[in-house]
């Protein structure tokens, strides 16, 4: 009896100590959002939603997984160092890798939530191009909307999608000359934006109050400022 009790012993104690390898299930796969170059975005309750991924090489819907409908530009798009979705788009994004990519236009959405200027980042050596307005508010270049080497602005209430980037007949950047009038109102400083990439310099003044630069208006990449009554049209470039 006591052997017999000891070979049921012994095989339990051999079967708790049999090899890792053969007590192994099938390992689970992976999530796709948590796979290496891809990214899931997902819009709540119909909301904008915006995930942060390396966009730079480009990016495409490898597998939706709503029933509402993912259309590029209409319920997801990109920006500069981000997917966004809305209207209950959601989807595995997949990303470009950059060692593959031969250099190209980028696509983004920039948008200007006030009157204030917004910046959206992006290399603009090959030039920037204006694709889409979105906004009711005009969207004019050098006036409310623009570049400088580090990104492009926009104000004013101006929403647009824009394209930059190499093309291979891609002329050279738009950098000027342009003339703007700016006009200091009742003393108070004024911005005028607009992109300046080398200089400025007045070629006519228009009002009373001198204009005397760096004293009562100067300019920055990001545009020409005016104060003290002074009332002026330039040339920036």
């Amino acid at each position: 009896m006591r052997s017999a009790a000891n070979g049921v012993l012994l095989a339990g104690l051999a079967a708790a100590t049999a090899p890792v390898s053969a007590q192994e299930a099938t390992p689970v796969e992976p999530a796709r959002g948590n796979i290496q170059n891809t990214v899931r975005c997902e819009s709540p309750k119909g909301r904008e939603r915006t995930c942060q991924a390396d966009t730079r090489g480009g990016v495409r819907v490898t597998r939706q997984l709503s029933r509402s409908p993912c259309v590029e530009g209409q319920t997801w798009g990109v920006r500069p160092g981000e997917i966004w979705v809305k209207a209950g788009c959601r989807a595995d994004f997949g990303l470009a890798d950059l060692g593959a990519v031969i250099a190209g236009p980028i696509y983004f959405k920039c948008e200007a939530t006030g009157l204030g200027r917004q910046h959206c980042p992006v290399s603009t050596r090959g030039g920037v191009r204006l694709v889409r307005q979105l906004s009711k508010s005009d969207c004019i270049q050098h006036s409310t909307w623009g570049f400088d080497r580090n990104s492009v602005w926009v104000s004013q209430g101006c929403r647009a999608e824009f394209t930059a980037g190499v093309e291979e007949d891609a002329a050279e950047p738009d950098v000027g000359p342009h003339s703007v009038r700016c006009e200091s109102d009742r003393g108070r400083e004024r911005r005028c934006d607009v992109g300046v990439w080398n200089g400025a310099e007045l070629t006519k003044q228009l009002s009373k109050s001198p204009c005397i630069q760096d004293h009562t208006w100067g300019w920055d990449q990001r545009g020409v400022w005016v104060s003290r009554g002074c009332r002026a049209e330039f040339r920036v470039w």
